[in-house]
């Protein structure tokens, strides 16, 4: 197959997913757009899901598998994905998910239609890889027609308050133009386990990118309990407050635009909330005194952070402790800071 004849490269990072990889691979395949390729690069699995993955790719030559010996997280082997696609578009899939049959036909579609350099659409929240009927993540009325989207909508859409709901636009999964990658030299943070997909995504926007969103609902996101909460670390927080105080403080499309500015600011106080929780949380369970101590003391603002999640986690703690002993009651996972990001589900 040459590379002018590919419309569209799905990378898809593995890790440990056998039990759904074939679904989601098959629905790739089945896609009514056919010049298509799917890169799949297994993170060094130690179950099949290398295996099951090689056996499509003899069915069907559209299928490349790439296998890491050394587990480095999904950022890092979607750019080992990245550097192998040769389609025209991009578009990620997580090894648990699926698209609809017509999802990559309507998408490129709409992206040539519209001349946009990022095209998504909403998601589809489905309890089992796709199974029943599902619900949309972002609510209809919220995108009744499609639209551009800028930066600043896109970081205040991660940011909820009680007034005004959370949508998320760190979840969805992009078609985007390989050549403003290429153009932009725009690839994955590989240092953070967590929120690569926000900060890729913020990236484009903050490098002038053209992103079309319409309210279809073809790609199909499974939930799963238990694994949200489970990647964030205090030091990929870290990393995301940082990458966000050097926009603020040097970013030229940021400091002229002042609505884009005041959304990073809200959105990297979230994202602080949660990391000095956090780093609290860790500390104490690591038997750690001192540095649960040294950031209660840093800051009235850390301080702050600190005492206002843990009453909100009380109830939790205390439940815990009921259950099992105060002996096996540890300070409670922070409210998830993955929906103010992005995705984080190996």
């Amino acid at each position: 197959m040459h590379a002018t004849a590919i419309n569209v490269s799905v990378v898809m990072p593995a890790y440990n997913a056998a039990g759904t990889i074939g679904a989601a691979l098959r629905s790739v395949l089945a896609q009514s757009e056919r010049r298509l390729e799917v890169v799949v690069v297994d993170d060094a699995s130690t179950d099949d899901t290398a295996a099951i993955a090689a056996r499509l790719a003899t069915e069907d030559p559209r299928v490349v598998v790439l296998r890491r010996t050394m587990n480095g997280g999904p950022a890092a082997a979607r750019n080992i994905a990245l550097a192998k696609a040769r389609g025209q578009w991009i578009a990620p899939l997580d090894a648990d998910d699926t698209f609809a049959p017509d999802r990559l036909e309507r998408l490129l579609a709409l992206g040539e239609e519209r001349q946009a350099d990022i095209v998504a659409d909403n998601l589809l929240l489905c309890a089992d890889q796709g199974s029943g009927r599902g619900e949309p993540m972002i609510r209809p009325d919220h995108i009744a027609e499609g639209r551009w989207m800028s930066a600043a909508e896109f970081v205040n859409g991660n940011v909820g308050s009680r007034y005004k709901p959370r949508v998320s636009y760190g979840f969805l999964k992009p078609l985007i133009r390989r050549a403003f990658l290429q153009r932009h030299n725009l690839r994955y943070d590989e240092t953070n386990r967590f929120g690569e997909d926000f900060l890729l995504s913020l990236s484009c926007l903050l490098s002038g990118c053209r992103w079309w969103l319409t309210p279809q609902t073809t790609y199909r996101y499974t939930v799963r309990a238990g694994t949200l909460t489970d990647v964030q670390s205090a030091a990929d927080l870290a990393r995301i407050r940082r990458r966000e105080d050097d926009l603020l403080r040097s970013h030229w499309m940021v400091m002229r635009d002042t609505e884009l500015a005041a959304a990073l600011r809200r959105h990297k106080a979230v994202i602080e909330h949660f990391y000095y929780y956090r780093a609290f949380t860790d500390a104490l369970k690591a038997g750690t005194f001192a540095p649960a101590i040294n950031l209660l003391l840093e800051s009235p603002r850390g301080f702050r952070h600190i005492m206002t999640e843990s009453a909100l986690q009380a109830p939790r703690v205390a439940l815990k402790a009921l259950r099992g002993g105060f002996r096996q009651a540890r300070p409670a996972e922070p409210r998830s800071a993955v929906a103010a990001v992005s995705d984080g589900r190996y």
